[in-house]
């Protein structure tokens, strides 16, 4: 009858160490995990949130979402106009007003020189257009030279002595003032719309070749 008694109070004795001992775990458990959340919310804090984007206007350059979510590039400025050459009128011989009127839309580019029959620069220019007037013409490039304080005597000698290709005659007063009475030889290179490309003051034969290869360049296409 003891030995039964004492039995069933080691059985108690070892059920309650047993519960105890779960209660204990489950404790320990339950600690840990309250400190490791702790600690995940003391990081979440203290993470600054991510920066946010300025508002954006629409319709602004280089604001608002372009196709596909890129951003459109700012618009490009265009280009400054090129001048424009005045008006073209000429005659046979000196007048005020010209007796005729040049227009550039027949060709794509148009050398147009201001000579004289007692320049010799204006001899070297002529030499440059007549080597070349085959392939301008091939090319669709025009060449106008119009004489500046000049007589139709000189001029005629002048015409015969340099055998001239290109439409040659006398500048009109009108254009010469327009001109703002250029030096003698200036060349103009100008657009199928009257812009002016480029302008020549004086040039000797080097400057001319130059200009006339840029040129054959542009339209060898």
């Amino acid at each position: 009858m003891v030995s039964q008694k004492k039995l069933f109070v080691t059985a108690s004795i070892q059920s309650f160490c047993i519960v105890m001992c779960l209660f204990f775990n489950a404790l320990v458990s339950h600690v840990a995990l309250s400190a490791e959340e702790k600690k995940k919310d003391t990081a979440a804090a203290a993470t600054p949130p991510p920066p946010q984007a300025a508002p954006q206007t629409p319709g602004q350059p280089g604001v608002g979402a372009g196709v596909g979510g890129e951003m459109p590039m700012a618009p490009v400025r265009s280009l400054p106009r090129h001048m424009e050459f005045p008006r073209i009128t000429y005659g046979s011989e000196p007048s005020v007003e010209g007796e005729m009127e040049h227009h550039f839309t027949s060709m794509r580019f148009w050398y147009v020189a201001i000579i004289a029959s007692w320049n010799p620069r204006s001899s070297e220019i002529a030499e440059v257009f007549n080597k070349n007037y085959k392939q301008f013409a091939l090319r669709k490039i025009g060449v106008i030279a119009l004489f500046s304080n000049d007589t139709v005597v000189s001029v005629t000698e002048w015409r015969k002595k340099n055998n001239l290709l290109f439409l040659n005659d006398f500048a009109s007063r009108n254009l010469l003032d327009a001109l703002k009475n250029p030096k003698v030889p200036t060349v103009w290179l100008v657009g199928s719309q009257g812009e002016i490309l480029q302008r020549l003051e004086m040039p000797n034969k080097e400057k001319m070749l130059e200009s006339v290869q840029k040129v054959m360049i542009l339209t060898g296409f």
